[in-house]
Formats: C-alpha cells, sequence, structure tokens
C-alpha cells in the first residue's frame, strides 16, 4: 500500500469513530462520557498494533475536523 492510500485508510477510520460526533457542538453536555466509552472499545487501527484510542486523541480528531473538515 503506498503513503497516500495509507493516509486515506487512516483519515476514513478517524472519520469513523468521530462520525457521530461532528454534528455535536463544541462543549456539548455529555461529550466526555462518549469519549470516554469509546476509548474503552477496541478497533482494528489501520497500520498500528494496538487496539485501543486514548479519549485525547479522540478528542483531538474531532478538534482537528471540526477545523479543517476531512
Amino acid at each position: 500500500m503506498d503513503e497516500k492510500q495509507q493516509q486515506q485508510e487512516v483519515g476514513l477510520f478517524r472519520y469513523g469513530v468521530i462520525a457521530d460526533l461532528v454534528h455535536l457542538a463544541p462543549g456539548t453536555k455529555g461529550i466526555y462520557e462518549r469519549l470516554r466509552e469509546k476509548s474503552e472499545r477496541e478497533y482494528a487501527i489501520p497500520g498500528a498494533r494496538r487496539s485501543r484510542i486514548a479519549p485525547e486523541t479522540i478528542r483531538d480528531w474531532l478538534k482537528r475536523y471540526r477545523k479543517g473538515g476531512f
């Protein structure tokens, strides 16, 4: 897989994790609980051996998406 394909796969994965949160306004009540719940799940992360994502990482992905889109 070339680098562009890898980047696209990672981007699609990250969007898949945050997709149900992007429509919520920043500071929405309960968002941190949702981030915590997502962090407790196991994922097949492209290009990684680990299977969990820290809530802070998910929050960062959401913040970046809101700032610059996909």
